[in-house]
């Protein structure tokens, strides 16, 4: 299982300072190579592990997309609670989830006490490797996963999909406000 990097960004005095967690080991050697980037502020984590001790400072913004749908139930709710809880106040979380008629649903699937759906490949084929994802059926639903922050907007997009050969990629985006 990979997921997009989620980018957290502290802001002070005009300036911006990112901060980095993944669970990809490969973009620690990334980060070693530019030089824009300060390697401890950037830390490659186990699936599902706690974040909060990694920051000494409080956070302004959250950009968490397309990663938190591959938690179950349990991490995701605990990792919205860490994302909180290091956010400043004010701060402001951008989060994507996949919606449930995304071209994965659709093959061969099974749905796990845990809030997963087990996706054994693709229509096509182009994933032919076991995912576990989380998705995200209504825009209510999406408002109570995120329910500990003030929603400033939610809705959705479907990436420009030429042929629909693997059906939808829709996906919700919530941005909200600590």
């Amino acid at each position: 299982m990979e997921f997009t990097l989620n980018i957290l960004l502290s802001v002070r005095g005009g300036g911006i300072r990112p901060f980095g967690i993944d669970i990809v080991p490969s973009l620690e050697q990334i980060w070693r190579n530019d030089e824009l980037i300060c390697e401890k502020d950037f830390h490659i984590i186990e699936p599902n592990s706690s974040f909060s001790h990694l920051f000494d400072e409080k956070m302004d913004f959250i950009f968490a997309n397309q990663s938190l749908y591959y938690l179950n139930n349990q991490n995701f709710n605990s990792t919205i609670k860490e994302l909180y809880n290091l956010c400043n106040d004010g701060a402001i979380i951008f989060a994507t989830m996949m919606a449930n008629e995304c071209y994965d649903l659709y093959e061969k699937s099974k749905p796990l006490p845990n809030g997963l759906i087990h996706i054994q490949g693709t229509p096509t084929n182009r994933m032919s490797e076991n995912s576990y994802i989380r998705f995200t059926h209504s825009i209510e639903e999406l408002k109570s996963d995120f329910s500990l922050f003030e929603p400033l907007y939610w809705g959705d997009y479907t990436p420009i999909n030429l042929y629909n050969f693997e059906g939808s990629s829709r996906h919700f985006i919530f941005i909200g406000r600590k």
